[in-house]
C-alpha cells in the first residue's frame, strides 16, 4: 500500500483459509463473549469488529477484511446502512484520499519525480563535496517521499544511486552504496511524514478527529515534520561520516552531469504546468492557517474544504486541453495511482472510530482502566513518550496505518480523562509509525532493502536498529520542545 504499500502476499490455501476463519470468528464471535465491566454488548461487538479485521490485515490483505468489516458494523456494530455509508465512502477524508492519488499518480506519469531527485543533486554547490552531494540527494529523496510514496521515491533513488556508482566505479558490497541503499530507504519512508494529507498521517489524523472532534494545525505538523526530516537528514550524514566512514573519494570527482542520461532534467511544457499545481496545491492547503480570517480566498478555500481543493485542481486539470488531449486523464490516473487498499481501509476506519468513542460503548472508560497501571503517577510527556514507542516497535510488524489507528482510542481516553491536549502525543504517533524499515515485514520499501542485492541482512541489522533509534529520539526531542511552543 501507499504509505505502507500493499506487499503481495504469497497464496498458500491451508493457512489462507485458516487465517479467513480465525479473521471472520473474531470479527463476529468476540461480541458473544460476555461483557466486562464497563464494556456494552455493543462495545464488545465494536472490539471485536476493529480486531477481527486488524487480524485480517495482517495475516490476509488489506481489501476484503476492510469490506468485512463494513457489513459487520451494519450487521452488529450499531449502524443502518445508509448512515455507514456516509460515513464511510462519503467521509471528505475518503473522498480526499482518492483525489490525492489521482493528483499524485500525475506527477509520476510526467516523470516529475526523477526530475526532483537529479534537479537537487545535479546543483553546482555539491560538485567535489562528497558529504553535501550525499545530503543533498537525501534531501530529494525525503521530498519525494512526501510527495509520491515510499516504495517509489526509493526506486527512483536507487536507479540514480546506480548510476553514481557505474560513473565512480562502485562495486557492489563498497561501503558508500550499501550505506546508501538503506539510506535512501530511510529517507523514503521518514519523508512520507512530511505531508499531513498523505496516506498514513491523514488516516490516523482523521481516525482521532472522527473520536474526539479535535483537528490538528497542518501548518504546525509539517513545520514540525520539516524540522524533524532535516535533523533527521543531517544525523545520518554525520553518523555515516564518523562511525560508518565509507571511501568517498571516488564522489570528489563526479561529473553530476552524466547522471542525466535521459533528458529528465529538461522540462517540457507540460511538465512545469503539472509542476505549477503541485506548487499550487500545497499553497491552497496551507493558506487558511496563514491568511487573515475575512479574506475572501480563506472563506472560499474554507467553505470548499482540502477535499474540495483538491477536487477542484483535480477539475481544472481534467478541463485543461494541451494539444487535443487533457492534461489529467482521469481513467489513467486512476486505473494507476488509486490504492484502493487505503481507500477502502479508510472508509472502514471512519465510521468504526467514531462508534467506538460513543459513551454507550464503554470503549473510552475500558481503556483508562487498562491504562491506568502504565500511566498512573506518570506524566503527560511520558505517555506522549510510550505511545511513540509502541507506534515505533510495532509498526515493524504491523501496517503502519493500522498502527497508528489502534493507538487513537488509547490516546483519545488518555486525552479526555485527564484534560491534556492531544496533539504532542498524536504527532508522536504519526512521526514514529513511519520509521518502518527494520524487517522484512515492517514495509514494502523495507522488503525490497532487504531484497536489494546492494544490501545484506547482516548490515540491515548492524546499522539500521541504531538509527531508528536517533530518529526517535530526534523525534521526541523536536515535537516536545517545537510542540510545546506552538500548541
Amino acid at each position: 500500500m501507499a504509505g505502507k504499500e500493499l506487499t503481495r502476499k504469497a497464496f498458500h490455501a491451508p493457512s489462507y483459509y485458516l487465517h479467513t476463519v480465525i479473521c471472520l470468528l473474531i470479527m463476529f464471535g468476540f461480541g458473544q463473549l460476555p461483557a466486562v465491566e464497563p464494556l456494552t454488548p455493543l462495545g464488545m461487538n465494536l472490539i471485536g469488529i476493529f480486531f477481527g479485521v486488524l487480524y485480517g490485515w495482517i495475516a490476509i490483505e488489506i481489501v476484503w477484511p476492510s469490506l468485512a468489516g463494513l457489513l459487520a458494523l451494519m450487521l452488529i456494530g450499531g449502524y443502518k446502512p445508509m448512515m455507514l455509508l456516509n460515513k464511510s465512502f462519503g467521509d471528505p477524508v475518503v473522498q480526499m484520499m482518492f483525489f490525492i492519488f489521482v493528483f499524485c499518480a500525475t506527477i509520476s506519469y510526467y516523470g516529475l519525480s526523477k526530475f526532483i531527485s537529479l534537479w537537487f543533486i545535479t546543483r553546482r554547490f555539491v560538485s567535489g563535496r562528497p558529504w553535501i552531494f550525499t545530503l543533498t540527494f537525501l534531501a530529494s529523496i525525503f521530498i519525494l517521499g512526501g510527495l509520491t510514496s515510499a516504495s517509489p521515491a526509493a526506486i527512483i533513488g536507487w536507479s540514480i544511486l546506480y548510476g553514481v556508482c557505474d560513473v565512480c566505479g562502485y562495486k557492489k558490497g563498497d561501503g558508500y552504496p550499501t550505506m546508501m541503499v538503506f539510506g535512501i530507504v530511510y529517507a523514503a519512508q521518514v519523508g512520507m511524514s512530511l505531508i499531513p494529507f498523505k496516506q498514513v498521517p491523514l488516516t490516523v489524523f482523521s481516525a482521532f478527529e472522527t473520536m474526539s472532534g479535535v483537528s490538528i494545525d497542518y501548518a504546525k505538523y509539517m513545520l514540525i515534520a520539516l524540522l524533524i526530516c532535516i535533523v533527521c537528514a543531517v544525523l545520518f550524514v554525520l553518523v555515516a561520516k564518523y562511525v560508518f566512514r565509507p571511501d568517498m573519494e571516488p564522489l570528489k570527482d563526479l561529473d553530476v552531469s552524466k547522471l542525466d542520461t535521459d533528458g529528465s532534467l529538461v522540462l517540457n511544457r507540460v511538465q512545469k504546468i503539472i509542476l505549477a499545481f503541485l506548487f499550487l496545491l500545497v499553497i491552497l492547503l496551507l493558506a487558511p492557517n496563514f491568511l487573515p480570517k475575512d479574506f475572501f480566498l480563506t472563506v472560499f478555500l474554507k467553505s470548499i474544504g482540502n477535499t474540495g481543493i483538491v477536487i477542484l485542481l483535480v477539475t481544472i486539470m481534467t478541463a485543461t486541453k494541451v494539444e487535443g488531449k487533457a492534461l489529467l486523464n482521469f481513467k489513467v490516473m486512476v486505473d494507476s495511482g488509486v490504492t484502493w487498499g487505503i481507500v477502502l481501509l479508510l472508509a472502514f476506519v471512519q465510521p468504526l472510530s467514531g462508534a467506538m468513542a460513543r459513551p454507550e460503548a464503554g470503549i473510552t472508560p475500558f481503556l483508562m482502566q487498562l491504562l491506568n497501571p502504565i500511566v498512573s503517577g506518570g506524566t503527560p510527556l511520558t505517555f506522549a513518550l510510550f505511545l511513540g514507542f509502541a507506534g515505533c516497535a510495532l509498526t515493524q510488524v504491523m501496517n503502519n496505518g493500522a498502527v497508528g489507528v489502534a493507538l487513537m482510542p488509547v490516546l483519545y481516553s488518555y486525552c479526555q480523562a485527564t484534560g491534556v491536549g492531544p496533539e504532542i502525543p498524536l504527532i508522536m504517533v504519526v512521526m514514529n509509525v513511519h520509521y518502518a524499515f527494520l524487517t522484512p515485514a515492517a514495509s514494502a520499501s523495507a522488503a525490497l532493502l532487504h531484497g536489494n542485492e546492494w544490501s545484506d541482512a547482516r548490515s540491515i541489522w548492524k546499522t539500521v536498529p541504531l538509527i531508528i533509534l536517533m530518529t526517535c529520539i530526534v523525534t521526541a526531542a523536536i515535537t516536545v520542545t517545537v510542540g510545546t511552543a506552538i500548541f
